[in-house]
């Protein structure tokens, strides 16, 4: 799972862009100077929906809303840079105040019929809630809210179980506290 856990951060600091619920760091493996090929990189870069982008020393910084709005900014950088992009696992970005809080996803889902109890059930090991199925839709449409560190690879999950014959939307619901669990301070 990645999802950054930073307690010991002295001031939180409003989370900018907090429609974007998902960060990725994009360096470049052949140069040191990260933020010079940061700029390149936002220069040679066509705007994409859903995605916001920040220079930063560390590199190119991706906002983005879902994973799925992750995929085309990746795979034109991996055209332009081939393997000298290496290009960072998505992770959850949390707000930071009183209680930590953490983005929860609407999920849609139309699915073939045959996949739909698959669907649902994979979805509520994941931590969803099911709001609703509609049977009655030619294809199934599964409705349900799960924290976004859960749904981390889901749309590939999704794909690989139903041979790419879903249709699957996620967007932002709210931000709510993170549960305590282990290694997490109540």
């Amino acid at each position: 799972m990645n999802t950054r856990f930073d307690f010991a951060a002295a001031q939180p600091e409003p989370l900018i862009h907090a429609e974007y619920p998902l960060e990725q760091l994009v360096r470049c493996k052949t140069t040191r100077f990260q933020l010079g090929f940061a700029r390149m990189a936002m220069h040679l870069l066509p705007h994409f929906r859903h995605t916001v982008m920040n220079v930063s020393d560390k590199g190119l910084v991706i906002l983005a809303a879902s994973e799925m709005a992750l995929a085309l900014p990746g795979e034109v950088i991996r055209q332009i840079y081939a393997d000298d992009a290496d290009i960072g696992a998505p992770e959850v970005r949390l707000v930071y105040g009183d209680t930590v809080q953490e983005p929860i996803m609407w999920v849609r889902a139309s699915v073939p019929r045959a996949h739909t109890e698959s669907v649902v059930h994979g979805l509520i090991t994941r931590k969803a809630e099911i709001e609703e199925v509609d049977w009655f839709a030619p294809s199934p449409v599964v409705r349900a809210t799960a924290p976004l560190r859960e749904l981390l690879g889901y749309p590939d999950a999704l794909a690989a179980l139903c041979g790419g014959k879903a249709e699957l939307q996620m967007w932002l619901s709210h931000y709510a506290p993170v549960p305590p669990g282990p290694g997490i301070a109540a």
